[in-house]
């Protein structure tokens, strides 16, 4: 056995890993709150199949709760694709959807995908605002935080 003084990072055998003097790192205690200060922006590519399958509604239904409850630290929802559904007044979860975005303060929605699923951009909300697929783009790489919903 090797009794040397292990002061740095050392491989001992096979995968095995051992550190020996690590630094104290001290965390100011509003940094240790998840989501501390933090915001984040969410992508909704498809509507789960809402309008169609029992199942796709009750994973798309829990994920908007889920939502619902963090609303507060999202900044903004990017709607794209299949996800404008969503908008549509026939949809089961239309008022789940338009309660929830109601209280972002930003909602982009995608005018192609408005376009190719039939969907109207009359009745959106206040906040919500319909721009092209290129610069959502854009704003999505200049997101940090991002949680898409595929």
């Amino acid at each position: 056995m090797n009794n040397q003084e292990k002061s740095k990072l050392d491989i001992v055998t096979g995968d095995s890993v051992v550190i020996e003097q690590s630094p104290v790192i001290e965390v100011e205690p509003e940094k240790i709150e998840i989501f501390g200060g933090a915001s984040l922006a969410i992508l909704i590519k498809h509507d789960y199949y809402s309008s169609d399958s029992v199942h796709g509604r009750e994973l798309l239904r829990g994920f908007l709760k889920a939502l619902s409850s963090k609303k507060d630290i999202i900044d903004r929802i990017f709607v794209i694709d299949s996800g404008v559904k969503l908008l549509a007044d026939g949809n089961t979860l239309y008022n789940e959807f338009i309660n929830l975005i109601k209280e972002i303060p930003v909602v982009t929605v995608c005018t192609e995908s408005l376009e190719e699923y039939g969907a109207e951009d009359a009745g959106l909300p206040a906040n919500c605002e319909a721009v092209g697929i290129s610069e959502i783009a854009r704003a999505i790489m200049d997101t940090q935080g991002l949680i898409t919903l595929e």
